[in-house]
């Protein structure tokens, strides 16, 4: 039996995520998407599900287990990687509050398509940078 990757899971979560993010960008593509926002809102849901539960199975799991890795380089970046996604989780959350969680969405339509564009650029950056970087390394050294 072939063996599996420390973070194959941890990869085919982040397709997950690009795909829900693709969904949302789907949704705003339609020039009327204002008149299904109960379907935006179901997207950001799995999105946030998505999200939320790759993130804990990073804390609770990967990250220590990285952190504490007798190969230097990858401890250090485990930790740097870790403290730089609570930034992150902090932004997603702040949207969702500021966004998804009243009516300011209805009333400035055009800034929150700015604001979740930016907010996917975030997340596509920290996905790429733990698949190129983070996580290639970890397989190396095991």
């Amino acid at each position: 039996m072939p063996k599996t990757s420390v973070t194959e899971r941890f990869r085919a979560q982040h397709n997950d995520i690009e795909q829900r993010i693709c969904d949302v960008e789907a949704l705003l593509r339609n020039s009327n998407w204002r008149e299904n926002i109960p379907a935006l809102r179901a997207e950001f849901t799995q999105l946030s599900a998505k999200l939320r539960i790759h993130l804990a199975l990073e804390d609770n799991a990967l990250y220590p287990r990285l952190s504490t890795h007798s190969n230097s380089d990858l401890s250090a970046l485990a930790n740097q990687y870790q403290l730089e996604m609570g930034d992150i989780r902090d932004r997603y959350e702040d949207f969702i509050t500021e966004w998804l969680h009243g009516e300011r969405l209805n009333r400035e339509p055009k800034e929150f398509e700015q604001s979740c564009a930016l907010l996917f650029s975030v997340l596509r950056n920290r996905l790429e940078r733990e698949n190129t970087e983070l996580y290639p390394l970890a397989d190396t050294v095991g």
